[in-house]
């Protein structure tokens, strides 16, 4: 039997050591505003690096004949490469700020591009679902836990994004809870008004362009353009009191709310109608024959087959609602975005991070989370 090479493992991984080797890995300033001086990793660790050259190159043979053993292994090896890199990263930078305690080291093009690597060659291998697939989240988590230990005993402190982090540490407590809030609320209350409008295109089906056509158009409608649609009529209703209690007004969480709430309709509701219509009118039938009544057969029999698709497009809102919500920090709605947009006006990069790693986190967290859930109903189903 010919062996042949797995052409993305091969890719991924070549241009991982690329990213290792020719670009600049770091940029290390003397403070927060003068520019810096970039360097590649052997210019900053010398031989050492060679492990993590070593390391890439075994990634890129592991290409030869890949199997499921392989993509394993491969899925495990790059994260804990990248982990080390993190470390030795970590450990000259304090190394150097012994002379200048008021340097910080900020991230580079080589950086990133290794990270982006790393990522697909992690996805790939969980692609292939070799046997012992928990061993790649074994590894991952393992990797994480060990980031999160050297980040708490000061390994990273002076990594610019840390100092950052170090100056803003109340603000950013607040606005990740004001994400969390508007992002979680939004998609809950476009879950509630979504299910039952997908539910009526289905029973209904006269009504499926009048309930569907609407939702399509406000998805098409700008965010920026919708916070102005939405500016005065929230702004009148913030003037009774029972809104003027809750912080209603044109500017701030409502504006904000609202439109994240309307964009998580159409892929909830479409979804909904979707899932509900693919049911098998002979399984209905055959329930509506055991004497089985609309509610039983709801319950029973629709609403559970039809949850999987219903949880999908509960997934797309959820993924797009996280990112969406950064847009809240133009109108004052607080949220992440405002460091990522306090970032932009500073002209400092890792500002801008520090508002979007976080949303980046928790959308790979609970976009795996539901879709691990929807599988889990689909086997239930078989």
């Amino acid at each position: 039997m010919k062996k042949k090479l797995d052409y993305p493992n091969l890719v991924y991984s070549f241009l991982a050591l690329m990213s290792l080797l020719l670009l600049n890995i770091s940029e290390v300033k003397p403070n927060r505003i003068a520019p810096g001086e970039k360097f590649r990793l052997f210019e900053l660790t010398g031989l050492p690096m060679m492990v993590f050259v070593m390391g890439f190159l075994v990634v890129m043979l592991l290409s030869y004949d890949f199997s499921e053993k392989k993509a394993a292994i491969s899925g495990i090896l790059s994260p804990i490469l990248f982990t080390g890199i993190l470390f030795v990263l970590g450990r000259v930078s304090l190394e150097m700020a012994k002379e200048a305690p008021t340097m910080r080291l900020t991230f580079s093009a080589g950086f990133y591009g290794m990270l982006l690597m790393v990522y697909l060659l992690v996805g790939h291998g969980l692609s292939k679902k070799p046997r012992r697939q928990y061993l790649i989240y074994m590894g991952l988590v393992l990797c994480g836990a060990v980031v999160v230990f050297l980040l708490t005993s000061g390994q990273f402190q002076v990594f610019s994004i840390m100092k950052e982090f170090e100056n803003k540490k109340a603000q950013f407590f607040t606005s990740f809870t004001e994400h969390l809030f508007l992002s979680m609320g939004s998609v809950l209350a476009g879950m509630l008004l979504a299910v039952p409008l997908g539910y009526l295109a289905y029973r209904r089906k006269k009504l499926e362009s009048f309930v569907m056509v609407p939702l399509s158009i406000l998805e098409t409608i700008p965010s920026l353009s919708l916070f102005g649609v939405l500016l005065v009529p929230l702004a009148a209703l913030g003037r009774l009191p029972f809104f003027k209690a809750l912080g209603v007004s044109g500017i701030g969480w409502a504006p904000a709310f609202v439109a994240l709430t309307l964009y998580t309709l159409l892929p909830i509701g479409r979804n909904t109608l979707v899932g509900f219509s693919t049911v098998d009118q002979n399984v209905i039938e055959a329930a509506r024959g055991m004497g089985m009544n609309r509610s039983e057969i709801f319950r029973r029999i629709l609403f559970p087959l039809a949850l999987p698709i219903i949880l999908t497009g509960l997934r797309i809102a959820m993924v797009q609602t996280l990112g969406g919500a950064v847009l809240a920090g133009l109108v004052g709605g607080g949220g992440l975005g405002s460091f990522v947009f306090l970032g932009l006006a500073e002209g400092s990069p890792d500002l801008v991070l520090l508002g979007v790693i976080p949303i980046v986190v928790m959308t790979l967290i609970l976009d795996s989370l539901l879709k691990a859930l929807v599988k889990r109903l689909r086997r239930d189903e078989v």
